[in-house]
């Protein structure tokens, strides 16, 4: 459970924290250009370090920098719940001159009070979970990322479980022209754009193969008519995705690319639910999920979203326009952002703390909702 989020001086997120505490799923709403997909933009670095990326001018740019303030440190934090163990993670970055990369400044990752690893420029402490073995320094590029790299039986239970939450993030803005059925590979980690969505399925029906059962429950509850789903050797290595519709006595099967792309963020939001309940639990961050969906489908389909991880265990944020998403919120658990100009800093605040006079999308549409 994700409880803190903090970041500092990267694009438009200057002093910016979030701190949902225990809410199973969050609501972020705000006009275009507040914040909302800087905030994803921020966790995606992070997903990245945990995936193994450890290059640091592969995961951020000088651009990033809050209006080209280079000269103040760029920082991520990070503070939650995992397994019972309570973790904090925080990283800084800075860009001297003359430096056409970013470089580490400090690094650290702290488990229920007691420091597992920190870091000062190129000097990195470990410290050993067993008291009987000294600590251990060396130097390390400043240029890299220490925690993907970190290896030490002592802390491993520890470095792993929280490198796998980072590298198993769901971080979503998909885009379904993208979404193909063919497959050569399988995985568990989704791209943002969802593209990989075969793979996934792929990689989690492999592993998991009881996700089979929720995933086409849940896909014919919106889809009444579907049959079933499967894959189709389509070559050597490759794979085909096949979905099977049924009436009366008649079936059809249908390529997944012939699917709408309402249909498919079905099958994505199906993968979600399946994936946080095999292997979870899971923080997903989808921005704008009501996309691509109709009017009357919204509703049923954040529900689905919201119940499948307040069950499972896992935490979902989502940003949305939509009213009849936002409307499946309370105002405990949606968070306004926004920002004054493209010179200010986002700004957050939880909807309580705003004295809403009629109901809140009048109060969105009338501009009543500015941090």
């Amino acid at each position: 459970m994700l409880q803190r989020v903090y970041i500092h001086n990267f694009r438009c997120l200057e002093n910016f924290e979030f701190k949902p505490g225990d809410a199973p799923s969050a609501l972020l709403i705000g006009k275009n250009g507040s914040g909302k997909s800087t905030l994803a933009q921020a966790l995606k670095v992070l997903q990245s370090i945990g995936r193994g990326g450890n290059r640091v001018g592969q995961l951020l740019k000088p651009s990033d920098f809050t209006l080209g303030r280079s000269d103040v440190p760029m920082r991520f934090e990070l503070e939650g719940v995992l397994g019972g163990r309570a973790f904090k993670f925080r990283l800084a970055l800075d860009l001297p001159d003359r430096f056409r990369e970013l470089r580490v400044v400090e690094e650290e990752l702290v488990v229920d009070g007691e420091p597992v690893y920190s870091r000062e420029l190129a000097l990195v402490t470990l410290r050993r979970q067993n008291a009987s073995q000294p600590e251990a320094r060396f130097n390390m590029d400043w240029h890299l990322v220490a925690l993907p790299v970190i290896q030490d039986p002592s802390t491993a239970n520890a470095l792993g479980t929280f490198r796998e939450w980072l590298a198993r993030m769901v971080l979503l803005a998909p885009m379904p022209r993208l979404m193909r059925g063919e497959t050569a590979g399988e995985t568990l980690e989704p791209t943002e754009d969802a593209s990989n969505l075969a793979d996934w399925l792929s990689g989690l029906l492999a592993q998991y193969p009881a996700a089979y059962a929720p995933l086409s429950q849940y896909l014919q509850q919106v889809m009444p008519d579907l049959s079933d789903f499967r894959f189709e050797r389509a070559g050597k290595e490759a794979k085909a995705l096949l979905v099977r519709f049924r009436a009366g006595n008649a079936l059809h099967e249908l390529g997944f690319e012939a699917l709408s792309d309402g249909e498919k963020c079905f099958f994505l939001c199906g993968v979600v639910l399946a994936a946080n309940q095999s292997y979870g639990p899971l923080f997903a961050f989808w921005d704008e999920p009501d996309n691509y969906l109709s009017i009357s489908e919204v509703s049923h389909f954040v529900m689905a979203l919201r119940r499948g991880f307040q069950e499972g265990g896992g935490q979902l944020w989502m940003t949305s326009h939509n009213e009849e998403a936002v409307r499946r919120f309370s105002n405990d658990n949606t968070w306004v952002l926004g920002r004054k100009s493209h010179l200010e800093p986002t700004v957050i605040r939880s909807l309580t703390d705003f004295e809403v006079r009629t109901d809140v999308i009048q109060s969105l549409i009338c501009g009543e909702l500015e941090p």
